[in-house]
């Protein structure tokens, strides 16, 4: 396993270089299982460039992406199959939410996944929204987010994070890492979300990915998927039956995610 860092370490060079520029949609068997994917890293380490790589597969295009965070534009306009292959779905208010939900529960368009990002966002969203709820304790502090409005936020992001991995389609989730000191193993790197939320929702993942950058010999900058067996990173995957989980993927792609633990 290479020594990761949290921008960046030294990585064997790979013999490819992957890119999800106009190629053809992937082709593959089909089966009933369901991808539940939660990527987490810090900012800029490709995470929704990541997630916009489902409008380049067959198992997952078109692709809803649900936007809580507002950078889906910048990083993924440019993209092939933008407005066509990936659905752009800004969110502003819990109404803009509601809606999204109903349009891909009912799935007129024939969306096969769904990408939110992120759930970092999503959660601030929950707790700024709380402050106008117009409680009386509210007056001499208006802006003072209180003891009790984490748990309420945190009821409503669980309640968010099922409604969508409940959905019959393939659901990506992105967030930010944060920096967090285990009593066994000292310093590792988690999910950045408030509270219990940080250990609750990962638990409803099948996979739970860092997203890491790694340098090559050459100096070349490469992105690592971080799966398992990396004490030091809140990372995980369910694997099914007779399906063995690599410790990472190199270059990972959504089409990559779903070939290597066999998603249909």
């Amino acid at each position: 396993m290479p020594n990761l860092t949290e921008t960046q370490t030294k990585h064997p060079s790979s013999s490819q270089k992957h890119s999800t520029k106009n190629l053809p949609k992937t082709q593959t068997q089909s089966n009933t299982r369901r991808c539940k994917g939660l990527i987490f890293g810090p900012p800029k380490h490709g995470k929704t460039h990541l997630i916009g790589t489902a409008a380049h597969d067959e198992r997952t295009s078109p692709c809803a992406g649900i936007d809580f965070e507002g950078g889906m534009t910048d990083v993924l306009e440019t993209m092939p199959g933008w407005g066509t292959e990936f659905v752009h779905i800004p969110i502003h208010s819990w109404e803009d939410f509601n809606d999204a939900y109903e349009r891909l529960r009912s799935n007129d368009e024939g969306f096969k996944s769904v990408a939110i990002d992120s759930l970092s966002e999503t959660h601030i969203f929950a707790l700024m929204n709380l402050l106008n709820d117009g409680k009386p304790s509210r007056e001499r502090e208006p802006d003072l987010i209180q003891q009790g409005d984490y748990g309420v936020g945190l009821v409503q992001l669980r309640r968010l994070v099922r409604y969508f991995r409940d959905l019959p389609l393939h659901v990506f989730y992105t967030a930010h890492h944060k920096d967090d000191v285990d009593p066994r193993e000292g310093l590792i790197k988690t999910v950045n979300l408030a509270g219990k939320a940080a250990i609750e929702i990962p638990g409803l993942m099948s996979l739970v990915g860092y997203l890491a950058l790694s340098q090559s010999e050459e100096g070349e900058t490469q992105r690592i998927l971080l799966l398992k067996n990396y004490p030091k990173f809140r990372v995980g995957v369910r694997s099914g039956w007779g399906i063995e989980a690599p410790d990472e993927i190199e270059a990972p792609t959504v089409t990559k995610i779903l070939d290597t633990l066999q998603y249909g």
